[in-house]
């Protein structure tokens, strides 16, 4: 019984390992400070965090970075780095202003990555696919509803590129929206710039990029 038991769970374990191995791995790159635009004060967003305006940015991009990692689905899985890790590839890797299907957005520029360097970067993570995000704008708006006063709210924006292992791009987007789902009064009054509520606006960016990834690919 026990034998029999033990060969059961290892047909389960390799079943796991095969459906993961199935899955195609997206290298994530964040934004870099100088892409981070807000209309809020950074005071602002630190006071509903309770952190330091110092330190915005990076819990911003650790929210997004571990929304990416943690996400579950059935044909992507995402392996993140932050700017740091990035360093060492940051000399190769720019912006600059681009236009993908007749569409303006701020891109990413690879030029200086030779094709067999592009291929070593992406291999080293085991990734098929990398996402740059080439622009994050957060924007001042408002929300009310009935009985609720209004309050100042933000909307989530965010540029990407998709590039392949062979350096060839994929899809280039702009403003995309990372959607929150309706707050309670409690949530509301943070305005969606606390990260708790911001982390849920994240996976509804992420479900936008996959649903990008499930496209048929015109490579350029």
């Amino acid at each position: 019984m026990k034998l029999i038991l033990s060969i059961f769970i290892t047909i389960i374990a390799i079943s796991g390992i095969a459906q993961n191995s199935n899955k195609k791995r997206v290298l994530v790159i964040p934004p870099s400070r100088f892409e981070f635009l807000s209309e809020f004060k950074l005071e602002k967003i630190a006071e509903k965090n309770k952190i330091k305006p110092s330190e915005v940015f990076l819990t911003y991009e650790k929210t997004l970075l571990n929304s990416f990692e943690t996400y579950k689905d059935n044909n992507f899985e995402f392996v993140a780095i932050d700017n740091a890790g990035a360093k060492k590839y940051k000399g190769k890797i720019k912006y600059k202003a681009g236009k993908f299907n007749g569409k303006n957005y701020n891109s990413v520029d690879l030029n200086r990555f030779s094709e067999e360097e592009f291929a070593k970067f992406l291999e080293q993570y085991q990734a098929d696919f990398v996402i740059f995000i080439t622009w994050y704008d957060i924007q001042k708006g408002s929300y009310s509803r009935s009985g609720l006063k209004k309050v100042k709210y933000a909307s989530h924006y965010l540029d990407f590129d998709i590039y392949n292992l062979f350096k060839q791009q994929v899809v280039g987007v702009a403003k995309v929206k990372a959607e929150a789902p309706e707050p309670n009064d409690l949530e509301a009054s943070f305005s969606l710039l606390r990260a708790k509520e911001v982390q849920l606006a994240y996976a509804n960016f992420i479900g936008k990029v996959i649903e990008q990834l499930n496209k048929p690919i015109d490579l350029k």
